[in-house]
């Protein structure tokens, strides 16, 4: 009789479940790498590749690098991002088109990775259902035509969460290592980067006893000098000013989404210092951060098109809800998930807050990988068992009802 953990393919070989269930995950990868990758060629064959903010700036970067360039502009935030876009414009003299065909490629990769760390961590329909979600995220990908840094930490992100799962599942030296690797990535390609990486920090700040660290860092005493480090990366950031040319100018205004969409209206008292005007206004800083952190979840904004809303809302409202689902599932069922999963957005979120960009899309991408995650976690675990213990019985008995009827 033949063994029943394995089975033969035409060649005689003999294949264990896990071989082909990894064969059938390269399989499910492959299928999702290209339906992304014909999304993405096709929007960017449909509107051209545009050069326009950040990335004129990052040219100029390039044609004037240095250490005065690096270190005396808020080019250093960005570093992760414009030094490789540097290195390919110096070796193909200065040829954007086929940058932004990295862009295509490394962005329909990410569904895959995506995909690979919902099954990392929770099991292959959650994968399928995260990694072919994140292939339609058009408010997503829309941002790869411009060879700008949006997109890249949308990629670093998810490369990081599925890091983490591994390091989670198997914490060897190999997988810290990557993880690190990754999570430096995501701190350098964009400022918004680092107090994801901050979020991810803290955890390693509480004591070993604590049971709550991702022991991923190093000790407590010395994750809390980094966390020093990281905050002085954003107060460094910072220096350069938010949106306007002023720290306070934003709040002072009362910007919700765009100076001229939405804003607070309130008369703010101006006392001489940035943390006088803070305290001063605190209730009305409040509410406009507040504000800003409900609108956050919105599918569409103010000014836009029927068909750019239309798009945006077909496609964010499933995973937004999905991972609204998902998000309080784990919180009863597997905090360990919501730690691993949760904390990019729970940062992302915080951040836009303080600094809200119009659109969004400096926060929108990273939150969207979580939300596909946490999507795919729900359908496997609640969705999934309810179709298998009762809508696919009752199926199968009606079908055998009109059979028998027959």
């Amino acid at each position: 009789m033949p063994r029943p953990d394995v089975s033969e393919n035409t060649f005689g070989t003999a294949w264990s479940p896990s071989d082909l269930l990894e064969r059938t995950a390269r399989r499910e990868q492959a299928v999702i790498f290209v339906a992304a990758l014909i999304a993405r060629w096709m929007w960017w064959d449909e509107v051209g590749t545009s050069v326009v903010r950040d990335a004129t700036r990052y040219i100029a970067w390039c044609q004037d690098l240095s250490a005065g360039t690096l270190f005396g502009s808020r080019a250093i935030a960005y570093a992760g991002y414009w030094l490789p876009y540097c290195g390919w414009l110096e070796a193909t003299d200065y040829y954007v088109e086929g940058w932004v065909a990295v862009q295509v490629v490394l962005s329909a990769l990410t569904c895959v990775v995506v995909y690979e760390a919902a099954r990392t961590l929770v099991g292959r329909q959650a994968a399928l259902v995260a990694g072919g979600a994140f292939v339609f995220q058009w408010q997503v990908y829309r941002w790869v035509a411009r060879p700008q840094s949006e997109f890249v930490l949308t990629f670093l992100l998810a490369v990081a969460v599925w890091r983490l799962g591994r390091y989670h599942t198997d914490p060897s030296r190999r997988n810290r290592l990557f993880a690190l690797v990754s999570l430096g990535f995501v701190a350098t390609a964009r400022p918004n980067g680092l107090p994801i990486v901050l979020g991810y920090l803290v955890y390693d700040c509480f004591p070993a006893s604590s049971g709550r660290r991702l022991n991923l860092f190093a000790s407590a005493r010395a994750n809390l000098a980094l966390a020093g480090v990281v905050v002085a990366g954003v107060v460094y950031r910072l220096q350069f000013g938010w949106a306007m040319g002023s720290v306070l100018t934003p709040w002072k205004r009362g910007i919700v989404i765009t100076p001229e969409r939405f804003v607070y209206q309130y008369s703010p008292t101006e006392p001489g210092s940035m943390i006088g005007f803070f305290v001063a206004n605190i209730e009305h800083v409040t509410a406009i951060a507040t504000l800003r952190g409900l609108w956050f979840f919105s599918p569409v904004m103010p000014g836009w098109s029927t068909l750019h809303a239309t798009r945006a809302t077909v496609t964010l409202v499933p995973v937004t809800v999905g991972a609204a689902l998902g998000i309080y599932r784990a919180w009863h069922h597997d905090r360990a998930l919501l730690v691993l999963w949760g904390t990019p957005l729970a940062m992302i979120v915080l951040t836009a807050m303080g600094i809200w960009v119009a659109g969004w899309r400096n926060f929108l991408g990273p939150a969207v990988v979580v939300y596909a995650l946490f999507t795919g976690y729900y359908v496997e675990n609640e969705v999934v068992p309810r179709l298998e213990n009762k809508v696919i019985p009752r199926l199968r008995s009606l079908r055998a009802r009109i059979v028998g009827s027959r």
